[in-house]
């Protein structure tokens, strides 16, 4: 038996939402895996009985002894099996048995919406919440057509990651009250300031500068690399004018997202409707560069939001109102153009069993 095989296992299994069934972008692949180490080694410096200091990354030797090691793909879905440790001297089994532990109780606790023993399972808060913010980087954003799922050693189910995951460990690490008084505003990524956790952006409306002060856990994004426009969610503080001075309690912060939105499904409410063949709409930014739009004249959509999660939601939103009140309408209630937007609506569109 070789090293390896006496390592702590499990495996990720993808749906991708694809006809082929067993393909998966490498994008999705690689965001799944980043993320997933990272979580390994926040875990690993608790686990080494450790805290991790502010502004702190983590050492180099924990990587490397809770690294995730890479099997060769399985057949069906997208399954991937990993093993947990290095097959180098730093490896300690006891370790990884327990990393993986943790690991386990904490995706199975966002897995089931329960974050009851997450404090338990991750006393040191600081861990926990950078912990939490990458387990959003392993689920699914609204519009992504993939699934995944997490396997024991045993192929036993342990979580499952879907749209609804990233909304739920948001709201876990966001009191109601910080997110009901919090907007997104999107601006130009001019200066980061790890000392200070701050970073500057030109805000577009104005052209004038935006210190925006963040919370420790989301350190990590900012070392990646950002685009120029980034998206920041946080309580603004307005000047005398009502424009935008200053962001605090920042509490996400993201590049701005206007790759196509592929629409193949719409669900609002009890309406469930299938799309044929997808449709294909391409974000665009406003004038003011704080509102994502998506527009076809065919179907009449013209729909705007700040996010390309609220952006989803109005577009399913206003399909199922165009279902409702052109679709499902009398002809004799329409008019011409009225009518030909029925009848495309019709042509492309089928009522479906809605899924809870």
């Amino acid at each position: 038996m070789s090293i390896l095989q006496q390592h702590p296992s499990f495996s990720f299994h993808i749906e991708s939402g694809e006809p082929q069934g067993n393909v998966v972008p490498a994008s999705v692949l690689v965001q799944i895996l980043q993320n997933a180490q990272h979580a390994f080694e926040l875990i690993g410096v608790q686990v080494e009985g450790r805290s991790i200091n502010q502004r702190a990354r983590v050492p180099a030797a924990t990587s490397q002894r809770f690294q995730l090691i890479c099997q060769l793909p399985e057949t069906g879905c997208y399954a991937l099996p990993v093993t947990v440790g290095s097959s180098t001297e730093l490896f300690e089994s006891e370790q990884a048995e327990k990393a993986l532990q943790i690991f386990r109780d904490v995706m199975a606790r966002v897995s089931s919406r329960n974050t009851r023993g997450l404090a338990d399972a991750l006393p040191d808060e600081r861990i926990r919440r950078r912990v939490l913010e990458a387990v959003k980087g392993m689920a699914p954003r609204a519009d992504a057509k993939w699934t995944l799922k997490l396997h024991d050693s045993a192929n036993t189910e342990f979580a499952y990651f879907d749209v609804q995951t990233i909304p739920f460990v948001q709201d876990t690490l966001v009191p109601a009250a910080q997110r009901e008084a919090s907007r997104v505003v999107t601006g130009e990524l001019k200066n980061i300031d790890f000392i200070e956790r701050k970073i500057t952006i030109i805000y577009p409306p104005t052209s004038k500068e935006l210190d925006c002060l963040y919370d420790e856990a989301l350190e990590d994004l900012l070392y990646e690399r950002r685009r120029e426009l980034i998206q920041v969610t946080g309580r603004v503080l307005l000047d005398d004018q009502g424009s935008p001075k200053k962001i605090i309690d920042v509490t996400d912060i993201r590049d701005v997202d206007l790759s196509p939105l592929d629409v193949s499904t719409v669900r609002h409410g009890a309406i469930h409707l299938r799309v044929t063949p997808a449709l294909l709409l391409a974000p665009t930014l406003d004038d003011s560069k704080q509102l994502l739009c998506v527009e076809n004249q065919e179907l009449h959509i013209t729909v705007f939001a700040p996010t390309r999660e609220a952006l989803l939601a109005e577009l399913h939103e206003h399909l199922a109102m165009l279902w409702q009140e052109y679709a499902q309408a009398s002809d004799d209630d329409l008019d011409t153009i009225a009518l030909q937007l029925k009848q495309t609506l019709l042509a492309r569109m089928t009522e479906g069993t809605h899924a809870a």
